[in-house]
């Protein structure tokens, strides 16, 4: 058995052929179609970034010092 990829220019020219491939014993097998590839990284920053980029995260320097407060003091040192 071989498997041929055949282009065709017109549809008279494909409704010929599927006519006579029962003929010939053949079948057509339909190729499946490529899955849509999923965005990359850089190309869902590039969206953000033509958005507007993020807001949501605020004043970095607040959070430092929120995150800072809950450290505890090392054994042998002072506040």
């Amino acid at each position: 058995m071989s498997q041929l990829l055949i282009e065709i220019d017109t549809p008279e020219d494909e409704a010929l052929l599927l006519r006579l491939l029962p003929k010939l014993n053949a079948r057509v097998i339909p190729q499946p179609q490529p899955e849509a590839s999923k965005p990359s990284f850089v190309d869902i920053a590039e969206q953000i970034a033509a958005l507007g980029g993020v807001t949501s995260f605020g004043d970095p320097s607040e959070w430092q010092r929120k995150i800072r407060g809950w450290d505890r003091v090392l054994d042998g040192r002072e506040e």
